[in-house]
């Protein structure tokens, strides 16, 4: 009878203690994914997935559809990137209209018409500005996209890395627009809308961001780093072009810290011409390394943890000189 109740009373603290242990380790799970997508690196992470997924069925009959959603131009309503303004933007559809790249400094963007109808665009990539202008055609073509905190993975973290000489890639899914970058700005205050404006019988293009890679210098939010180009040759945005100036869906939007880097001959695949451009930078080991992945190791170590921590609750180690 004492030996029946021992064992019932071995039996109750083994499941009190695998529930307890469940518990805690389902709180250790949640509060690590929470302080995870709470950081700034977590944010640049999600941003990037976000990107994926908008871009990675976008196809000519998608983009030109896209072209006619519903959007705003009002840049005062747009919000910094933090946890609520993800989810916020999640709710909403993105409907990106093409995609930009600058191989260079691996930068890698779906591109938007203004900041959408919840202005939800700039959670997933890059935006254009000023409504009405053509990418290509005789204007300024503008974007803009968030500064992430030169984590690596997402938007216009490496803007401020560029040179003059770099080249910029735009598409519709049409045509394929080269622009080569020929002024670079870091302390441009976000009143001075007049790197805006179009420059009479010319091609160009701006993109804008932070300038937060400097706080000591430019303060946060303070300032803007913009980087302007002309335009240098089209050409149809083809399977293979679209691989040659890195425009297809493939996962290669992490972004890389450049160093100084050698420069080398090539021929570039718009205007089919001999360029010289500088040696993209290798990319760091922890920056080709996506959300989904960051998850699955975790859930993985998570689990194998938490597995021997039941398995010595229920199999516990016996003292062979004890039972002796």
């Amino acid at each position: 009878m004492r030996r029946k109740q021992r064992q019932n009373n071995s039996l109750r603290d083994k499941l009190l203690s695998t529930i307890k242990v469940l518990l805690c380790g389902i709180l250790l799970y949640a509060g690590c994914a929470m302080l995870f997508l709470g950081s700034g690196i977590g944010h640049s992470y999600v941003v990037r997935q976000n990107a994926q997924y908008a871009s990675k069925t976008l196809t000519i009959k998608k983009a030109d559809k896209n072209k006619k959603a519903k959007t705003s131009y009002d840049a005062t309503k747009t919000k910094s990137i933090d946890a609520q303004e993800l989810w916020r933007a999640r709710q909403y559809p993105a409907s990106p209209i093409g995609r930009m790249s600058i191989p260079v400094v691996n930068i890698h963007n779906p591109l938007f018409a203004g900041y959408g109808s919840h202005n939800q665009n700039l959670s997933y990539g890059v935006v254009t500005v000023v409504q009405g202008r053509t990418m290509g055609g005789p204007n300024n073509y503008v974007l803009a996209g968030h500064y992430m905190g030169n984590y690596g993975p997402a938007i216009l973290d490496n803007l401020h890395y560029m040179k003059s000489g770099d080249i910029i890639y735009v598409t519709d899914m049409h045509r394929i627009y080269a622009y080569q970058a020929t002024k670079m700005s870091y302390s441009i205050k976000p009143n001075q809308v007049e790197v805006e404006n179009n420059e009479k019988g010319k091609s160009t293009i701006t993109l804008i961001t932070c300038s937060d890679f400097d706080i000591s210098k430019y303060g946060y939010g303070q300032h803007r780093t913009v980087v302007q180009g002309t335009l240098i040759g089209s050409v149809p945005a083809t399977k293979s072009n679209m691989e040659k100036t890195e425009l297809t869906d493939k996962d290669n939007q992490a972004s890389t810290i450049v160093t100084p880097a050698k420069k080398t001959k090539t021929i570039n695949p718009v205007t089919k011409k001999v360029i010289t451009v500088r040696t993209p930078a290798r990319t760091k080991v922890y920056q080709n390394v996506s959300f989904n992945q960051i998850a699955a190791t975790f859930t993985i170590i998570w689990s194998v943890v938490m597995v021997i921590i039941l398995i010595k609750i229920w199999i516990p180690h016996r003292d062979p000189e004890v039972e002796e």
